[in-house]
């Protein structure tokens, strides 16, 4: 396993004596500094994975008194083996631990980002050197606007999801022989927003976008590559409702 040969107390960089609350302490600061949206370094996921597995033992009374005893062989021999616990990706780890407020962020609703737009722009090679503007024309998904992105027909209210009372988001309580794990999940009725409407638009259909054509001049640098990329922002689809 991954943690055979290194001590599970120096892994999350606590005493032998360390309290309950100082080792869940200390694994949630490596798991914050180790999470996939903050570190740039190539080995975060490995090296959370043995701090998770270090967790796992000690977080535990039974088998934290068991490696105290008997180090790593002590626990092979009572049949634990923490590397051989299949945790799936990464982002299912953070959240099997601490559902989705690992960095201290409020599991609250948040607007979906809208997908990217692409399109192919054929150039003069006279224009490629020394730049151009070129006008495109662009079918993209906008917010709806007779009921502004809400989904609901102008004069209706939406109503408070009744599955996750608002909060968008349902708990999923998973067992294993470590213990509860509570992982927070997308509401599956509201899809998120914490609300829906019982009389969606007539334009949208309640998606609270709806597809339209726009143009949109496009500034070519002098220079370009061929299949060189130019990223414009907020030019794409509008984020769906939730």
């Amino acid at each position: 396993m991954a943690t055979a040969e290194r001590d599970l107390y120096e892994l999350l960089g606590v005493e032998r004596g360390a309290s309950d609350a100082e080792i869940k302490k200390a694994f949630r600061k490596l798991a914050q500094k180790l999470h996939p949206d903050v570190s740039r370094e190539p080995d975060a996921q490995a090296r959370f994975r043995e701090v998770a597995e270090a967790y796992e033992v000690l977080s535990k009374a039974e088998t934290r008194k068991l490696y105290d005893q008997y180090g790593h062989a002590g626990l092979k021999r009572g049949g634990y083996a923490p590397g051989n616990t299949d945790f799936g990706n990464l982002s299912d780890i953070f959240s099997a631990f601490f559902g989705d407020d690992l960095m201290g962020r409020a599991s609250r609703t948040t607007a979906a980002r809208g997908a990217d737009v692409g399109v192919a722009v054929e150039l003069e090679l006279e224009d490629a050197f020394s730049g151009v503007t070129r006008r495109v024309e662009l079918e993209v998904a906008l917010t709806c606007e007779r009921c502004d992105g809400d989904g609901a027909e102008p004069g209706t209210t939406p109503i408070t999801c009744g599955t996750c009372e608002g909060a968008g988001r349902v708990q999923q309580v998973s067992r294993s022989v470590f213990g509860e794990f509570v992982r927070a999940q997308v509401c599956p009725t509201c899809g998120g927003g914490g609300r829906f409407s019982e009389t969606p638009c007539l334009e949208c259909a309640g998606a609270g976008r709806t597809a339209r054509e726009k143009s949109l001049d496009v500034e070519i640098p002098a220079g370009i590559s061929s299949g060189q990329q130019i990223r414009i922002r907020g030019e794409g689809h509008a984020g769906a409702q939730r």
